[in-house]
């Protein structure tokens, strides 16, 4: 699955194997468990975020935040 900045999508991760997420922009994961919870985690580009399923994740759904192009104003 591709996901483009501004865009949010869902992805289900396989039971017993670690999965890792890498994007070189700002993203959110949010990871909902068969529990009812839900974790979100905001990191910056180029840092891996790694999960190893038993079970109790239900799906990860990632949104990645569009950086702006051009120069930008400091205040």
């Amino acid at each position: 699955m591709e996901i483009k900045p501004g865009e949010a999508g869902r992805m289900d991760i396989p039971l017993g194997k670690e999965t890792v997420f890498t994007h070189n922009k700002p993203v959110t994961y949010q990871v909902a468990t068969s529990g009812g919870s839900l974790i979100e985690v905001e990191l910056p580009g180029g840092v891996e975020f790694k999960v190893t399923s038993a079970g109790d994740i239900k799906s990860i759904t990632v949104n990645i935040f569009d950086s702006q192009n051009g120069p930008i104003e400091i205040v």
